[in-house]
């Protein structure tokens, strides 16, 4: 059976706009233990620590909960960190055990959080959650890891079929098709804080879909890699699968018109599942 990255490159399937969306906060909590299908299910947290953690998650409008590890920490004291990808700024604590994290209040973690001035890198890893994502993802955690990164593996970041999926944080940068051989160029292009290959680029997590995928239209565009040089202005419907979304660049304003095409091809979402239809974005005239 083919798998769902390779069904997914064969039918051409781009990754502009494909990131998770509208996330603007990160909740991380390290867990050496093996994470379940769907990774807040994961029996260690147990149902008290699960319920306060859903509770933050409704409460704190465009949260996101991912599970992490480094493999050669597990006699350390696990961490919970809150990571602000408006602020950039960062919250941690080490717990004794998961179940500490029923006594913390999540308004003052958001409040005290410090500056981020290290970025740290999340590769997803989740293999109970879809096979591509252990293979290619740990690869390039192994890869990232060699390269002095602050790297840690994760639990789903959604997108199976894009494996190796990757973020970069805080800047909330989501990556997708990754390999090992990528890794140096990758590296090298966030340490000078430009976003390296744009066919590789899913999308920055704090827009929506329709804005990723505007952001890296304009990007080709004008031949911009800068992490740090477009501000979004604003992102209207133009019609049923259109819409206009405006950037500025320093002094200059940009348009960018996007729309949501429907294709013939099919392909499976993950491993296993069923063919289904493909739409993606692309670049208006």
């Amino acid at each position: 059976m083919i798998r769902c990255s390779e069904a997914s490159l064969a039918v051409g399937e781009p990754l502009a706009g494909t990131a998770v969306d509208s996330v603007r906060t990160w909740f991380l909590l390290e867990l050496n233990h093996v994470w379940a299908r769907k990774a807040i299910e994961t029996e260690a947290i147990g149902g008290a620590v699960r319920r306060q953690l859903e509770a933050w998650l409704g409460a704190v409008d465009g949260s996101r909960l991912q599970l992490i590890r480094r493999p050669g920490r597990p006699s350390r004291r696990p961490t919970f960190t809150v990571v602000d990808a408006v602020s950039k700024r960062l919250s941690r604590v080490e717990l004794d055990d998961p179940q500490d994290l029923a006594a913390l209040d999540i308004q003052s973690l958001l409040a005290d959080g410090s500056p981020m001035t290290q970025s740290m890198a999340l590769v997803c890893v989740h293999g109970r959650r879809d096979r591509c994502c252990a293979e290619h993802g740990s690869a390039v955690f192994r890869a990232m890891a060699r390269r002095d990164v602050d790297v840690w593996q994760t639990s789903h970041l959604g997108g199976h079929r894009f494996a190796a999926c990757a973020l970069w944080l805080p800047d909330g940068l989501m990556f997708g098709r990754l390999r090992a051989e990528h890794v140096d160029a990758f590296v090298d292009a966030h340490r000078a804080r430009a976003l390296g290959e744009l066919d590789l680029f899913r999308g920055r997590c704090a827009y929506d879909r329709p804005t990723q995928a505007a952001e890296i239209f304009l990007r080709r565009r004008e031949r911009d890699l800068a992490i740090d040089s477009l501000a979004w202005r604003s992102t209207a419907l133009a019609g049923d699968s259109s819409w206009r979304v405006r950037f500025a660049a320093g002094e200059n304003e940009h348009e960018v018109d996007v729309v949501r095409e429907a294709s013939d091809a099919v392909r499976p979402a993950s491993c296993g599942g069923e063919p289904e239809p493909v739409s993606w974005f692309i670049e208006g005239s």
